[in-house]
């Protein structure tokens, strides 16, 4: 069994990447469910996906037991870190996209170090400029798309390259699969950097590259 939550805001392609997990998933044998919660805004309010494999028995992934937290979104990112189990991990993206209950209290949105200390003690986390790499990939769009491929890249899903590749090719169009190619390429290669640049061992709690 194996559970991801998947984390961010409306528009980001949260959705999609869920899609593509799962239907990688089931191509390579897995049973999976797959189920997704939205905020109250369809396009910038809160959105998470719970993408689950093996023998589970609801679509929701219960408190305490997520395997990985897979976050377009900083700070909706932090948020669910609260469903993770004893192995706490995340990889997010450090974009940030002003909440409307932020803004509506007059408040500031809170730093990397802050969002750590509050919500990410004892968590293992990756985080990355995942725009700057998808707009090198030809668009910033393909965010979800690099966002997989180093999730793959860094071994923190249970899946192969070759069944993410055919689930891409059922869920993007002739017009954006080159452009989703290149990201999940891209995606790999930083994953690649990162792996060289660890210490097996390191006691590091919070892994960045440049």
């Amino acid at each position: 069994m194996y559970n991801i939550r998947l984390a961010g805001v409306g528009g980001q392609g949260i959705i999609t990447a869920g899609t593509i997990v799962s239907e990688a998933a089931k191509i390579s044998g897995k049973k999976v469910i797959m189920s997704e919660i939205h905020g109250l805004s369809q396009r910038g309010g809160s959105v998470t996906v719970d993408v689950r494999m093996g023998e589970v028995y609801g679509p929701i992934i219960p408190m305490n037991t997520c395997d990985l937290i897979f976050g377009l979104e900083m700070m909706e990112s932090f948020r669910s870190m609260e469903a993770l189990g004893k192995v706490k991990t995340a990889l997010i993206s450090t974009e940030k996209l002003n909440p409307i209950s932020l803004s509506m209290q007059g408040m500031e949105y809170p730093s990397f170090e802050e969002l750590v200390e509050k919500h990410g003690k004892d968590t293992v986390i990756y985080p990355v400029d995942a725009v700057s790499i998808a707009v090198a990939a030809g668009s910033p769009k393909s965010v979800n798309t690099v966002m997989i491929g180093i999730a793959l890249g860094l071994n923190l899903i249970p899946l192969g390259i070759s069944s993410v590749t055919e689930a891409m090719k059922s869920t993007f169009s002739e017009k954006n699969i080159g452009i989703n190619t290149k990201a999940l390429k891209l995606g790999l290669e930083w994953a690649g950097r990162m792996k060289n640049t660890q210490v097996p061992g390191s006691p590091e709690r919070v892994y960045t590259i440049s």
